[in-house]
């Protein structure tokens, strides 16, 4: 039976205030998830954005930096895996979606990492773990991004956090594309739907937010919700969280 004790480490950091991690890379692949906020990693000139629920997958070899975007501190958690088991992720740099439980059970794992009468419970546990990233939903990355022509402009109105709050339909109404056009393009060009889109670029905006303390009617309101419990019951949807638990963290 392989020890994956050998393949795969778990560690957590605090990522404070104008910290920064200088370009380097890994002889093994890193798993980066936040647990409380939102991750900006760059890769070559690419900079990819992961929330809580979603994780950045990156190979061996593969150089990379992170700073701290926020003014408070961003609990996250790295799982390093050995090459000759990680190429069954991905041979390339790619955005995971994290099941809601996968948060407890790398914290859990955190634990008996520490625990030495428990190692066989961990290695039970980091094969749960491991199974959980290979089935993960794999996306080349959270926010998709484009430079079609038609697209490109319709994408950067559609992202205004002044327009978040405002009806899909009555956006693209501004075009003269159509929008059974539109969406087929989307689909096409982007792999995603424009809703989803939308719901992930809302979730960018309120996870920020929530860093900066600001209050949950408020940003509720901003994004056009009537009530905060239909917010709460969105965020909650995307996220594996509530907003409170975000803001709690910080």
């Amino acid at each position: 039976m392989i020890d994956l004790s050998q393949l795969i480490e778990i560690n957590e950091f605090f990522f404070h205030p104008e910290d920064s991690i200088s370009w380097h890379s890994s002889l093994w692949g890193d798993l980066n998830f936040s647990l409380d906020g939102i991750l900006e990693i760059q890769v070559n000139q690419h900079k990819f954005v992961t929330p809580p629920n979603f994780g950045l997958w990156i190979p061996p070899k593969i150089e990379h930096c992170c700073i701290s975007v926020y003014d408070q501190i961003t609990h996250f958690i790295c799982i390093r895996i050995h090459p000759s088991i990680g190429h069954k992720v991905s041979a390339s740099v790619k955005t995971l979606s994290l099941q809601p439980f996968f948060h407890a059970l790398a914290k859990e794992a955190i634990r008996l990492k520490k625990e030495k009468n428990l190692q066989q419970q961990y290695c039970h546990l980091l094969q749960v773990i491991f199974d959980q990233i290979c089935m993960a939903e794999i996306y080349d990355e959270y926010l998709p991004q484009t430079n079609h022509p038609i697209l490109q402009p319709i994408f950067a109105e559609l992202g205004k956090v002044k327009r978040l709050h405002e009806p899909t339909s009555r956006i693209l109404a501004e075009y003269t594309t159509s929008e059974r056009h539109i969406l087929r393009m989307t689909h096409q060009e982007m792999n995603i739907s424009i809703q989803e889109w939308r719901n992930r670029a809302k979730i960018l905006y309120a996870v920020s937010q929530l860093k900066q303390n600001i209050s949950v009617k408020e940003i509720s309101y901003k994004l056009g919700y009537r009530h905060c419990s239909s917010f709460i019951e969105f965020f909650k949807r995307y996220t594996g969280k509530t907003p409170r638990n975000i803001s709690s963290i910080s």
